[in-house]
């Protein structure tokens, strides 16, 4: 049954007498109710979010539709979706769908990920990139396999289904996605493309969700060439214009930022820190970037802020405690950097952000940028300056992340970017309130099938149990365990 996405339906029932609105959840559509449409969950739905649902599914761009005869009335886009649960037309359409959804399976990944999955990572992003994210797919296979690999892992750990069968059905997908990536990339055409990055950086999210360290610096490194290719061949342009392109740069820019905390680049050797930064239009406006929760003008100083931290000298200190004298060039190079830091803590959101999203979740991201901030403050002093847990400075760090995630609601997708800071925080502070709190609001996310969530819970009940005084990142890396807070 075809149907026309909501904001076409106007064209389609033109002449025909109103209808009741029909894009609302699936439970205040069941209630009768009016729908605030906030995703990932909406506002009435906030007690019980796993019965909170929306319907949609797309048909290619490319494939345009073909009549069955005549219909009276205006031409219809060929921006077509499927949902039996909505309006029937008063004639049917033929089309031509994406021939890479051949079974019911991969319909209903993709229907899945369109409405679920992709609010969840994106919870922030202008509407357009997940509209066209999962338009391209459905024209570039290995994409759009690495997408279906991401919902049905997503799917698995939504309805708590652990069995062989949902882990061999995302493996699968996952081995379609690499299969075909590596075949895009014998053709020197393909490189270049955004679409293949963007294979390569899902294939990294999907690593991080699933807790595959093994794999995931394999395919960011991949994805950091391919998106040097890409750029490249845009070298000539000031900064990247298309709305899906940079949303692909601000989306690696974020991975990486959180790869280089825990001391991992996957940058080029012939290019400089944050070498992508100059193609994020609007990077040194003092916006907060819809993407990754946070003021681009972050990115470097996170990056400084990795590289100092990852100094030998400095992780040998905070193993052995104890006061320690800073050479005066690292003090004052942290001074310099903590001056920075806190320069940039007043940032608002863009009018475009604005413009996009409800009152909500704009707000929202002001506190996110504001955790962010007290965060890399955190690790600074802890992991730079050494300070101890009990300092006066680390403790009011603390209580900023925590006051900041406190003017979150408990179940506004902005939650979803917030995982490094809260960790941060929760490692960090003895205080029973706000471990409690940082648990409560990490389960929230948990319970949207959020497998980073899952995973940093249980690494946050180890390190507590283990009683450890020195900074977490050492802790787990001595334990042999890797974290990229994503």
């Amino acid at each position: 049954m075809v149907v026309l996405e909501a904001g076409q339906q106007s064209l389609a029932l033109k002449g025909r007498s109103p209808q009741r609105r029909r894009d609302g959840c699936s439970e205040c559509r069941r209630k009768k109710v009016k729908c605030d449409l906030r995703r990932p969950v909406c506002s009435r739905c906030t007690r019980f979010p796993k019965e909170c649902r929306y319907g949609l599914n797309f048909v290619s761009e490319s494939q345009t539709p073909r009549r069955q005869d005549s219909v009276e009335g205006p031409s219809l886009s060929p921006r077509l979706c499927i949902d039996e649960s909505v309006l029937v037309l008063p004639r049917q359409l033929n089309f031509n769908p994406s021939p890479f959804l051949s079974t019911k399976e991969s319909r209903f990944f993709l229907h899945l990920f369109a409405t679920e999955t992709a609010p969840l990572l994106f919870p922030a992003a202008p509407g357009i990139f997940v509209h066209q994210l999962v338009n391209r797919a459905l024209d570039t296979s290995h994409l759009l396999h690495a997408l279906l690999a991401a919902a049905s892992s997503h799917h698995g750990r939504l309805v708590g289904d652990t069995t062989a069968s949902s882990r061999t059905t995302t493996l699968k997908f996952t081995n379609s996605a690499v299969s075909g990536l590596c075949t895009a990339l014998s053709r020197a055409e393909e490189m270049s493309r955004a679409e293949t990055a963007m294979t390569a950086l899902a294939l990294c999210t999907n690593d991080i969700c699933n807790g595959n360290r093994d794999v995931w610096h394999a395919h960011l490194s991949g994805a950091t060439r391919l998106l040097a290719a890409f750029l490249d061949r845009h070298a000539d342009a000031s900064s990247v214009a298309d709305p899906f392109d940079l949303c692909l740069v601000k989306w690696f820019a974020t991975l990486d930022s959180m790869a280089s905390l825990v001391g991992i680049s996957a940058g080029p050797t012939d290019r400089e820190p944050c070498w992508y930064l100059n193609k994020i239009s609007g990077a040194h406006c003092g916006y907060v970037d819809d993407i990754s929760g946070y003021s681009p003008e972050l990115i470097p100083l996170l990056a400084q802020l990795g590289q100092m931290a990852g100094r030998q000298d400095l992780c040998t200190a905070a193993k052995r405690g104890g006061p320690v004298t800073l050479p005066r060039q690292l003090r004052e190079e942290a001074q310099a950097l903590e001056y920075k830091i806190r320069s940039v803590t007043d940032r608002t959101v863009s009018d475009s952000t604005l413009k996009n999203h409800d009152n909500a979740l704009p707000a929202d991201l002001q506190h996110t940028h504001h955790a962010f901030v007290h965060a890399s403050l955190l690790h600074l002093h802890r992991r730079v300056q050494l300070l101890p847990r009990d300092h006066a400075q680390v403790k009011e760090d603390i209580s900023n992340i925590v006051t900041a995630v406190t003017n979150i609601d408990p179940f506004s997708p902005a939650n979803i970017l917030i995982l490094w800071p809260m960790f941060s925080a929760g490692c960090e502070t003895s205080a029973t309130s706000e471990r409690d709190l940082i648990q409560t609001r990490m389960a929230n996310m948990q319970s949207l099938g959020m497998g980073n969530y899952t995973r940093a819970r249980d690494m946050l009940r180890i390190f507590w149990s283990s009683g450890s005084s020195i900074p977490w990142d050492i802790y787990f890396t001595e334990q042999g365990i890797q974290l990229v807070l994503f």
